[in-house]
């Protein structure tokens, strides 16, 4: 179990049976800091998106906040205007417990689309969440805020500024419905220190672009993905800013946090068993790399021969062909590991099968594909698609 705890921050999470009445697990999350935190924060990029991502999108211009409620089993998405209202409702509860403004609180929820949430239920639990709000609590609102992830996604990071150590927590939920277009389906990251709120906004959106929107499982991009990133919940810490000698450090740092979160969310995709880096390089730019890239990732006719260990390279290559990017396919290289498949174009005439099917065998590997046009590359991590992914998602209401 998850024991991280960070200066100025404290959790708590209760059952509230937001899915449906019976249902007792930890579902109904918090967490607060001591001081109004610096706050940064990407939402997700879906038309239809949720009522606690209205609100969120409000607060984030504010760039203060001081409470993240978190709620599973119920997205409260596409409820229209009693949605809305049910999630300021308790916002303001929880606002008023707490003794801060309410536009200090972000909401966050995932679960199922179109319900909308038991407000007076939940309501009633919130004294409870507020009263037992502790520093040793992070683990418990790591697994509230689950939904079809069989562990919970958690995370920290350690470094040393100039002026003294840093630290990084971190937690997230995500196994299906993975496809971010801005950042993950639900992360809120923590530090110790107080970054000044631009530096801040642009350093988050930069790691998000290279991690979380990096990976993929099933190439659905939520209605509720938000990640956040809350700076000094406590009084007297330490500043940051653009100007500091330590921004690289902090930026790595960042970076690798988010990095092992999305990792874990690809590793615990729905029925997932395997792990695959699918590297392009050698195309016009970078953003091209990752449109093909992505393409590729989500195939679900590649994902299949992934989970049949199948090297069935003619799919990967008819998915670059289809991805939109132009390049020459009399030219390009495609590996499996270090297996070589085609080379110049050509298909390999060594015993390259049976070497790339022991390759696919291992629950973690690489595919290169090599446009040989220019230096731009990406990397999107994604999963095999299983028998156990189409169980999951047709059972999911239920």
């Amino acid at each position: 179990m998850c024991k991280f705890s960070i200066e100025g921050f404290r959790f708590n999470a209760v059952s509230a049976e937001v899915k449906k009445i019976g249902l007792k697990r930890l579902d109904f999350g918090l967490i607060a800091s001591e001081q109004p935190s610096i706050v940064a924060g990407v939402t997700t990029q879906n038309l239809v998106h949720a009522a606690p991502v209205t609100l969120t999108r409000t607060v984030l211009q504010t760039g203060n906040c001081q409470a993240a409620l978190i709620n599973s089993g119920n997205a409260n998405a596409y409820t229209g205007a009693l949605g809305l209202q049910d999630a300021e409702t308790l916002v303001a509860t929880v606002a008023s417990g707490l003794s801060i403004p309410q536009n200090m609180v972000i909401p966050m929820s995932t679960g199922v689309i179109g319900a909308r949430l038991p407000v007076e239920r939940m309501r009633s639990r919130i004294p409870e969440l507020v009263n037992g709000l502790s520093q040793d609590k992070f683990g418990d609102v790591a697994r509230a805020i689950m939904t079809t992830d069989t562990v919970p996604k958690t995370v920290e990071k350690q470094a040393v500024l100039s002026n003294g150590p840093i630290r990084i927590v971190g937690m997230c939920k995500g196994a299906g419905m993975i496809a971010p277009n801005m950042a993950t389906m639900l992360a809120i990251l923590l530090t110790d220190i107080r970054v000044e709120h631009g530096f801040l906004t642009e350093t988050f959106k930069k790691c998000c672009d290279v991690t979380f929107n990096r990976v993929t499982v099933d190439g659905d991009t939520s209605t509720n993905d938000t990640a956040i990133l809350m700076s000094g919940g406590a009084t007297n810490c330490r500043m940051l800013s653009h100007l500091s000698n330590d921004r690289e450090i902090f930026y790595h740092l960042l970076r690798e946090a988010c990095q092992d979160l999305a990792e874990q969310i690809v590793k615990d995709g729905e029925g997932a068993t395997k792990l695959v880096e699918i590297n392009v390089s050698g195309a016009s730019d970078d953003r091209t790399a990752s449109v093909m890239a992505r393409k590729i990732a989500e195939s679900p006719l590649v994902k299949t021969a992934f989970h049949g260990e199948d090297p069935n390279w003619g799919r990967i290559i008819c998915a670059a062909g289809y991805s939109g990017v132009m390049f020459d396919p009399s030219i390009i290289d495609l590996s499996i590991g270090d297996v070589k498949v085609v080379v110049n174009g050509q298909l390999d005439q060594g015993n390259w099968e049976e070497r790339a099917h022991a390759v696919m065998s291992s629950d973690r590997f690489v595919v290169s594909l090599d446009l040989k046009n220019g230096t731009g590359n990406a990397t999107i991590l994604t999963t095999d698609f299983s028998e156990e992914y189409v169980t999951i998602n047709a059972d999911y209401r239920s």
